[in-house]
């Protein structure tokens, strides 16, 4: 009986290493040293149970965090949920993750992770998504967050950090054009009397 060795890669970063193994597609002619199909992967995280699943669950995975990830780049706060994973951002800081099993009576698995390793984690699956030798479509799991429209935007966020620089920059504006006007004005005046005493035939007459 001849039995088909599994491929498997490794890709570290500090605090995580994340662990795919698999095989070749040789229907569509890949090399032995690749992956097409993905049979087991690992995720190891410092002082944390480790994970592991199949091939849903590690492009559920890598979606959440990524979407987790650029929400925050964008700094705008949503908790994602799926069938497979739920992810949050907490007030404090930290990211909450529930991972959920598709056999039953399994209960969910709760991590609670700092930043560093959430970091440690998309650094990971960077590595993975530039790997040529494992091939998995990552255009389905980059989020697609639609932007925000000029218009819809919050008014107290407007009120408090547009309004006042502008304010200050009107009455700026405001008092330099007073002292200027001002200024003239005296240059003016103080034109006029230099004539004034530089001509003895002028006379002024007080009505």
């Amino acid at each position: 009986i001849y039995k088909m060795l599994q491929n498997k890669y490794s890709f570290n970063k500090s605090s995580t290493e994340l662990v795919i193994s698999g095989l070749p597609d040789y229907s569509n002619n890949d090399n032995n040293d690749s992956i097409s199909i993905i049979s087991n992967w690992k995720l190891s995280i410092l002082n944390q149970p480790e994970i592991e699943g199949g091939i849903d669950h590690l492009k559920s995975v890598i979606k959440a965090f990524y979407k987790c990830a650029t929400l925050s780049l964008l700094d705008r706060e949503e908790k994602i949920e799926s069938q497979l994973i739920d992810l949050n951002l907490e007030e404090s800081g930290i990211y909450t993750i529930i991972l959920k099993s598709t056999k039953p009576n399994v209960k969910p698995l709760k991590l609670m992770i700092g930043y560093a390793e959430f970091s440690d984690i998309i650094n990971c699956f960077d590595q993975l998504k530039n790997f040529k030798k494992i091939k998995i479509d990552f255009n389905e799991l980059l989020p697609n967050i639609k932007k925000k429209s000029i218009l819809s935007f919050d008014k107290s966020k407007f009120s408090n950090t547009i309004i006042p620089p502008l304010l200050a920059i009107f009455s700026i504006s405001i008092f330099t054009f007073i002292s200027i006007y001002l200024l003239e004005n005296k240059d003016s005046r103080n034109k006029k009397l230099s004539i004034i005493s530089n001509n003895p035939d002028i006379v002024i007459k007080i009505k």
